[in-house]
């Protein structure tokens, strides 16, 4: 009897376990859904090819050259962004109070010594939006 039971209750967690994970993310648009008859032999028609341009999800990453140094340390950082829609707005933060940027690639100068987090925010004109930031550490070398 004991093994009947274990056995329902392996049979009934195996159907559920299934149905509770996660599989939510951030969805990629379908380049098969969104193919116009006139793009019908291109190969981003193809099942397992990447969205056309205009398609993918807006996507940042944030760099700093160099990210340690001595003050002042002149800084420049990069936004490398792909996808996205439109018009793209864009603002670092530097981490130390100074005015914000709203330059792809800013250069900015930090004058005194702590780790400063450089952050980019960058969003596009449907309303998608993506962040990184980066840590800078200013020191005496």
């Amino acid at each position: 009897m004991r093994v009947f039971c274990w056995t329902v209750m392996a049979v009934v967690v195996m159907a559920i376990v299934p149905a509770c994970t996660r599989t939510e993310d951030k969805p990629v648009a379908s380049a098969t859904a969104q193919v116009s008859p006139a793009a019908a032999g291109s190969p981003a028609s193809s099942p397992g090819a990447e969205a056309q341009d205009g398609d993918e999800i807006l996507m940042v990453w944030a760099e700093a050259e160099p990210d340690e140094g001595a003050p002042p340390l002149s800084v420049q950082l990069k936004a490398d962004i792909s996808g996205g829609q439109g018009d793209r707005k864009i603002k670092w933060d530097f981490g130390d109070n100074s005015q914000a940027s709203d330059e792809v690639n800013p250069t900015h100068t930090y004058e005194k010594a702590g780790t400063f987090r450089a952050s980019v925010e960058v969003s596009d004109s449907t309303g998608d939006s993506d962040s990184d930031y980066v840590d800078v550490e200013v020191g005496a070398q």
